[in-house]
């Protein structure tokens, strides 16, 4: 299933012209729920949704789609095992942060490959807290 924050699934939404992952399960963990696709299989997370989280990965693996606040709150919450970071080549200026305050948080490269189009493709496993 996928898991993503509201930036994240209000983007998808507004610049794909519609929902694109209707066959798969997909959850937003959000304060509100703005759910725009009801009929697509997408769920608010807005009760406890680090709780929900940890029962759904009890379940289910999980593709966290985009958004650095939620990365942060999962790193913090220990609901990440694995990290995969897209890098492209290009100068954007200050942008915005990806990933806010974890300190403590311990993680070994466990992959890099550069893929055809320049993008450095790295999978980080997490390693546990100091």
């Amino acid at each position: 299933c996928l898991l993503m924050g509201a930036n994240t699934y209000n983007y998808i939404f507004e610049h794909w012209g519609g929902w694109p992952h209707k066959s798969k399960r997909s959850f937003v963990v959000s304060h509100y729920d703005t759910n725009v696709t009801p009929d697509c299989g997408v769920e608010f997370l807005t009760e406890e949704p680090l709780q929900r989280v940890y029962e759904l990965k009890q379940e289910t693996d999980m593709l966290v789609v985009g958004g650095g606040k939620l990365l942060t709150s999962l790193i913090k919450a220990g609901l990440l095992d694995s990290l995969t970071i897209y890098t492209v080549p290009v100068m954007a200026g200050n942008g915005i942060g990806f990933v806010g305050e974890t300190s403590g948080s311990l993680w070994k490269l466990s992959e890099s490959r550069v893929l055809d189009n320049g993008v450095v493709c790295s999978t980080y496993l997490f390693g546990g807290n100091i």
